[in-house]
């Protein structure tokens, strides 16, 4: 499968470090295909990790001017030195896409916001940016990148992304940030500090039902849409395959996004994603 993690590149030990979910799928990528993703999720982290070490939205908007800048420099053979931006230099030429990026950086504007996305639809369109961008990427330096497979990519990415969201709200809380949106908090009576505050009761409950089951009408859709895809790509999208079990986890836990399982989901999401990639399909 994949070589040992002692030996690991810069990129490839700050995506076992931050993104173990992502780190398992480039297991059972084509080695030669590995530090490419490596370096293309490790770009993703440095992204997501803008609104949490940053003080006020507009050093955030820096940060990500500094995001845009380097890879223009990749584009001009001028890299910066950063074990992110060269590790993308060194993949530039093997499939990564500018618009994708460019979107993935785009879309994190959203997390600096000091208000909740307003709807479920802007909350989806940040999934599609974020992580449909992203798996979109991937299948490109996989090699294996179609035309016709827009579609595909929308739902994969906001299935991962509103599982993922979920799966944080606890984590965001701590942080003092909300990414329910306000329609649905609204809509069932709550304020932002009701959910701040990380305690469940029925209405939040119900509030993460809700984008629960909107992640899962686009599952279905992705899962279905991937079946014309080849094995080869199917490392780029075996975050389905988490996020399929995260649902699960929510919903026998009552949809509480503070349950203890919820927040910290066991080893059996590997052992699910380890038959998936064995039989090609997320």
């Amino acid at each position: 499968m994949a070589r040992s993690t002692t030996d690991l590149s810069a990129c490839g030990e700050i995506v076992r470090q931050n993104d173990p979910d992502r780190f398992f799928s480039t297991l059972f990528a084509p080695a030669a295909r590995r530090e490419a993703l490596f370096a293309l999720y490790a770009f993703n982290n440095e992204l997501a990790r803008v609104a949490e070490t940053v003080s006020e939205p507009m050093l955030g908007e820096i940060r990500l001017q500094w995001w845009r800048e380097a890879l223009n420099g990749i584009e001009q053979g001028t890299p910066r030195r950063h074990d992110v931006v060269e590790a993308l230099a060194t993949a530039w030429d093997n499939g990564v896409r500018r618009d994708l990026l460019d979107a993935m950086i785009e879309a994190r504007n959203v997390d600096l916001a000091p208000e909740p996305p307003e709807t479920i639809d802007d909350l989806a369109a940040y999934g599609r940016q974020t992580a449909g961008c992203m798996m979109e990427q991937a299948v490109a330096l996989i090699g294996q990148e179609r035309e016709d497979n827009g579609d595909l990519f929308d739902d994969a990415g906001v299935a991962v992304a509103l599982c993922g969201l979920l799966r944080s709200t606890a984590s965001f809380a701590a942080q003092g940030r909300v990414m329910l949106p306000r329609e649905t908090l609204e809509s069932r009576r709550l304020k932002v500090r009701d959910i701040l505050r990380g305690e469940t009761n029925n209405r939040i409950s119900e509030a993460i039902k809700s984008v629960a089951l909107r992640a899962e009408e686009h599952l279905k859709r992705a899962r279905k849409g991937a079946r014309c895809l080849p094995k080869a790509a199917v490392p780029a999208l075996l975050p389905l395959s988490f996020a399929a079990h995260d649902l699960v986890t929510l919903r026998k836990n009552g949809y509480n996004p503070y349950h203890g399982a919820v927040q910290r989901p066991g080893g059996e999401r590997q052992i699910v994603a380890l038959w998936r990639a064995f039989i090609g399909r997320v």
